[in-house]
């Protein structure tokens, strides 16, 4: 496997005090939400299913996205993010077909799980990735997760919703906050339903600060 020799972002939101610029933020997330976006939509060629066979499936959701699964490198004087650890990962339109998930598994991080995930961990989306990136900007911006997680934290996803960002760091413009509130909705519905449009949010909010 390719060595990534500068760790993890949270590796760097440690050495930095706890969290990020928000530039280095935004340069991260838009990297990680680009990666995102080719795996939903990747061609994977051999998906076993229930029954023995094997199909070829379409798009990768990976259900664990999170500061210390996004690993940084060095390419000259650009820092580059990639997005590790497809351990949880599911060929997510084929989901349910393989056997592989038990029904009723709830597997992946709390802190930067979204309800859906919890609900529904088989049938898992790309938009719970969407919200885990979003989960993830928000730590790198105010150290914080978005959740208070009190008691049982599987519980505690289900009935809380996320804090809005500038309760934790009231330094962040206020259009950027109301991307990334936007962005950790998901009850009933996660809001932004892919990476790329969730990027483009992001994008419009630099533009109007």
């Amino acid at each position: 496997m390719e060595y990534c020799d500068r760790g993890s972002v949270k590796d760097l939101m440690e050495s930095k005090g706890g969290r990020l610029s928000i530039d280095k933020a935004l340069e991260i997330i838009f990297q990680v939400l680009e990666a995102l976006d080719y795996a939903h939509h990747a061609e994977i060629p051999y998906v076993k299913l229930a029954n023995g066979s094997v199909a070829k499936g379409r798009g990768l959701v990976h259900r664990d996205l999170k500061p210390a699964n996004i690993l940084l490198t060095k390419c000259g004087k650009q820092t580059i993010a990639k997005v590790g650890d497809y351990g949880l990962a599911k060929a997510f339109d084929l989901a349910g077909l393989s056997g592989q998930t038990l029904t009723g598994s709830k597997a992946g991080t709390p802190a930067f799980m979204p309800r859906q995930q919890v609900l529904n961990f088989k049938y898992a989306q790309p938009e719970v990735d969407v919200w885990a990136a979003a989960a993830s900007l928000y730590n790198m911006l105010t150290g914080y997760i978005p959740r208070n997680l009190d008691g049982d934290p599987l519980l505690a996803v289900l009935k809380n919703d996320a804090v809005p960002i500038r309760q934790r760091n009231t330094e962040i413009p206020k259009p950027l906050a109301e991307a990334i509130d936007l962005a950790l909705r998901d009850n009933p519905q996660i809001y932004f339903k892919s990476a790329i449009e969730f990027k483009q949010a992001l994008i419009d909010a630099i533009d109007r600060w």
